[in-house]
């Protein structure tokens, strides 16, 4: 039984990382090419108004850290063999849930009345479509929040490649239906409810992949206070760290909006866009492996936690110096494609955002580590260090400086972030740190570096423009950076360097 759980976890996990790539693919590509159609379709004061509706509601409607007393719970239970304990879970936090769909509506509805006093920078017209896309996407969270589990449920039963087709699902949705409003002349407010209309139709899919594999029967008048204890004390931290990381990314639009124009926040979301781009990358293989290693931990497993914890440090820390390194070498060129004129600090500004992804990526999957053995305090605390030292610069630069300032004090917060969560990991985790930084940072970091440098000064004696040249330069730059990591692995690096020819062999007779 246990060995058929295994195959079926590492079918799903090779299946979904297949489709997690395809949907980054889809989305990196369609918001290449609808993000700056949809940029001048509203024209550069309502996209940033879109962006500052968007990010009022995100920033506030959250969770409390239970999605991922969820998804940590029912794959413990299920490990245990404890599936009658899930159903009593799910109809515990169903309630919960919708006590704070509740709650959040009322507070919505309060805050609606304050928006002209926080958004003095805006003018009165402004204003006004401010507050109606406010209603819009208020309405829809807070029907949305209702079914947040769904995603936990899927994680910790590992339906994993049904939970990444959501994702494909929810982004040519939203684009197709936004495209067909526009053209029809809806404007601002039909982006709104293109969302709205492909969020509903992908909770609707969940419902039905859970019911159709499970049937859960809630009981709202079931109460546990013993799990309800177990669940808040998990959730608390976890609450602090969804917060937190809301006061880096989700606050920065309002603060832009507050203390500098819609403008800037337009610059801000074109720059904010490609690094969540870029972070899609890192974050595919993490967030696959919630119940494999709550299986490792759970039987004491630590060999095998630490062989799959270097081994997908390593895969995200070379897309990581892949990306930003291929974007400090032909992003400028990239954004004047994308974007044309008058984008051009965006270039640098997603330099900046990507830099301390260096620190953070490769320890991703260490972060589900830490879930699994409830240790979310330590990330937490740093996360609300972090928060508190982009706020504070934040709020110092961004009325001189605009959203150069917003990103400047971004990139250092995430700095701290990434170089203090590794004492994290270090302290609450069976991780070999010294051999993770040797095999990791060392043997790919410094040829990878040099090779940065090398590229971009190779690149200044192409002399090819456009399009035709942009993709040269790119090919280049990739064909540098694979043979670099080739030679590393083969001469520092044996063990992954068979990883990937057994990984290569067996796609090749499948």
């Amino acid at each position: 039984m246990e060995q058929n759980v295994e195959v079926h976890s590492r079918n799903q996990i090779k299946v979904a990382t297949l489709v997690s790539y395809i949907s980054i693919a889809v989305n990196i590509i369609s918001g290449l090419l609808f993000t700056p159609w949809l940029i001048h379709q509203l024209g550069d004061g309502d996209y940033g108004i879109y962006s500052i509706g968007t990010s009022i509601i995100t920033l506030l409607i959250m969770d409390f850290g239970i999605s991922e007393a969820v998804a940590k719970y029912v794959a413990q239970y299920r490990t245990e063999g404890k599936e009658e304990k899930v159903t009593e879970l799910l109809s515990l936090v169903t309630k919960i849930y919708l006590i704070l769909a509740l709650i959040f509506l009322a507070l919505f509805s309060v805050l609606y009345f304050f928006l002209g006093n926080i958004y003095a920078g805006l003018t009165a017209g402004e204003l006004i479509k401010l507050k109606n896309v406010y209603i819009m996407i208020a309405i829809y969270n807070v029907f949305a929040f209702a079914f947040t589990p769904l995603s936990g449920i899927m994680l910790a039963y590992e339906h994993l490649v049904s939970l990444k087709l959501c994702d494909i699902v929810l982004r040519l949705l939203t684009i197709v239906i936004t495209i067909i409003a526009i053209i029809n002349g809806l404007g601002l407010y039909s982006a709104v409810m293109a969302n709205a209309i492909a969020g509903v139709a992908v909770i609707a899919y969940k419902l039905y992949i859970i019911q159709s594999n499970h049937r859960f029967k809630i009981d709202l008048a079931y109460q546990d206070n013993d799990l309800l204890k177990k669940i808040f004390s998990f959730s608390v931290w976890v609450a602090l760290l969804v917060i937190t990381q809301r006061c880096i990314y989700s606050i920065t639009p309002s603060i832009l909006g507050a203390l500098s124009s819609s403008n800037e926040v337009t610059l801000y979301s074109v720059s904010s866009a490609l690094e969540g781009y870029a972070y899609s990358f890192g974050s595919v293989i993490s967030t696959l492996f919630l119940a494999k290693i709550t299986r490792q931990l759970e039987s004491g497993d630590h060999e095998g936690f630490n062989k799959l914890i270097i081994t997908t440090g390593k895969i995200q820390f070379l897309l990581c110096v892949i990306i930003l390194g291929g974007f400090i070498c032909v992003g400028n060129d990239f954004i004047n494609l994308w974007m044309g004129n008058g984008y051009e600090i965006t270039y640098i500004m997603t330099v900046i955002l990507l830099i301390p992804s260096i620190f953070i990526w490769p320890f991703m999957t260490a972060s589900v580590g830490l879930t699994v053995a409830n240790r979310v305090k330590g990330p937490a605390l740093v996360n609300l260090g972090t928060a508190c030292i982009n706020i504070l610069m934040e709020c110092i630069l961004v009325g001189k400086l605009g959203a150069f300032g917003a990103v400047l004090s971004i990139a250092v917060a995430n700095s701290f972030k990434g170089i203090a969560l590794i004492f994290v990991y270090k302290k609450y985790l069976p991780i070999r740190l010294h051999q993770f930084i040797k095999e990791v940072f060392v043997v790919y970091g410094i040829p990878l570096g040099i090779m940065t440098v090398v590229g971009r000064n190779l690149l200044k004696f192409i002399s090819l423009e456009g399009t035709f040249g942009f993709i040269i330069k790119g090919i280049t730059i990739l064909i540098l950076y694979t043979i670099t990591i080739l030679l590393a692995s083969k001469f520092w690096d044996c063990e992954f360097c068979q990883f990937i020819k057994g990984y290569i062999r067996k796609r090749k007779s499948e």
